[in-house]
């Protein structure tokens, strides 16, 4: 998923000085006391994120301050699922020519339960995970063991025309069922073409889409414990009819089953929409004077509640994690580089480049979100979790977004396809194979 927005503390005895062995999570754990000395060169896969040449300027401050430490900067590809499927490979055949990557948030029970990240508790300090927000630390845990460090953060928004609601006189949205209303009455005004886009494609993205949307409306994909499906209810029949009734009725376009985050803000941006639902880094796109037609004209909010729910509504957690390959050969410079990347310089110097920090000092630093309304936003907008601390998560997701496709592209009706996608689920809850 793409993302916004990490005092370099000094360099890591704390780290090397661990007494117990193994982490009790994994056969490839690695005992704390053979984690090596802070230098050497290591490598740092990554997908491109902030600002171009971000990612080397991070590692260009880092190595002024640890001179004994080479990091090479790998790029990955942009598309989560093919990177996931590279590390896996590489991880698990032995590798260990990548040292640490970036992971998805979505990744910790996946990559903990297939022993492709090393545990990090017994090698960082107590009181390392102080410096998130108690959510954000909790959701890199698997079986109780932080299996990966939040590196940054993101968050879904809505972005509206603010020159289009301020010619017809009308509010910022906060209901969904408002948005349409509002979105048709400037349509049908000959304003604009189209009244919203999201990220309604056959991908992972849909499910954040759905996420955001039933749990606004009270819907869950599964139970609280994870051991049931919970798609197949009232609330969610009720969002999924109210998807369909947007495309229906043209508020929403036809290709919206198609459109992944590139695809829809591109629509947004070169002035086809009213509104839109995508993360942070899109208002930054908004009001780049060489891509956008609409510069000036974007405004930002949290995302719509349904009808009788509160406002604002739940935005999906997004954002990336910084993991460990158990199979490194320099454990001791990746766990400087990563004491560093999360502490304060370079979350400061995330926030200046318009990525969300993940540290709760720098996320709430009043100077610097008077800078960035991103920033100011994100602080405060209540978050929803993907149910990701299931390891069959990428299976659920599937359950998820291929069968709500289905049905918004007119394959499959709504009754039909909620109960295929709680079927989906059901088993991928249960292990087996969809």
């Amino acid at each position: 998923m793409s993302i916004r927005r990490a005092a370099a503390l000094c360099a890591v005895p704390v780290l090397l000085a661990a007494a117990a062995c193994g982490s009790g999570v994994g056969s490839a754990a690695v005992d704390p006391r053979d984690v090596g000395p802070a230098s050497g060169a290591i490598t740092w896969y990554a997908i491109n994120f902030g600002p171009e040449g971000l990612p080397q300027k991070l590692i260009d401050a880092f190595e002024k301050e640890h001179p004994d430490i080479s990091v090479t900067y790998q790029a990955a590809p942009n598309n989560t699922d093919t990177m996931r499927a590279t590390l896996t490979t590489e991880i698990s055949g032995g590798s260990g020519s990548i040292d640490v990557f970036s992971s998805d948030v979505i990744w910790p029970a996946q990559f903990g339960r297939a022993d492709l990240a090393m545990p990090l508790d017994e090698h960082l300090p107590d009181d390392f995970w102080d410096r998130y927000p108690e959510e954000r630390a909790r959701l890199t845990e698997y079986q109780g063991e932080h299996v990966a460090a939040p590196f940054y953060a993101d968050a879904g928004f809505l972005y509206y025309r603010k020159d289009l609601l301020e010619k017809h006189g009308l509010p910022v949205p906060r209901t969904w069922q408002e948005l349409a209303e509002t979105a048709k009455t400037i349509q049908d005004a000959g304003d604009v073409r189209y009244g919203y886009v999201g990220q309604w494609a056959n991908y992972e993205g849909l499910s954040v889409n759905w996420l955001e949307l039933t749990a606004a409306a009270g819907g869950r994909v599964v139970t609280e414990d994870r051991e049931r499906c919970a798609i197949d209810s009232e609330e969610n029949r009720r969002v999924l009819d109210f998807m369909r009734r947007m495309l229906d009725e043209g508020i929403a376009p036809s290709a919206s089953t198609s459109f992944q985050e590139p695809q829809s803000l591109q629509t947004f941006i070169e002035g086809d929409a009213v509104f839109h639902r995508n993360w942070g880094y899109g208002f930054g796109e908004s009001n780049n004077p060489e891509a956008s037609a609409v510069v000036g004209k974007v405004g930002i909010a949290p995302l719509p509640a349904f009808e009788g729910g509160e406002h604002p509504g739940p935005s999906g957690t997004g954002g990336w994690n910084l993991m460990v390959n158990p199979h490194s050969e320099s454990i001791g410079a990746v766990l400087t580089f990563i004491e560093w990347m999360t502490g304060d310089r370079a979350q400061r110097m995330l926030a200046e480049n318009a990525v969300l920090p993940t540290v709760s000092d720098v996320l709430n630093d009043k100077e610097l979100q008077r800078e960035d309304p991103v920033l100011a936003l994100a602080a405060d907008v209540p978050t929803v979790a993907r149910p990701a601390a299931i390891p069959r998560y990428a299976q659920v997701s599937y359950g998820v977004f291929s069968n709500i496709n289905a049905s918004l592209a007119g394959s499959t009706p709504p009754d039909a396809a909620l109960r295929e996608a709680c079927d989906d689920i059901q088993r991928a809850l249960e292990g087996d194979a969809l």
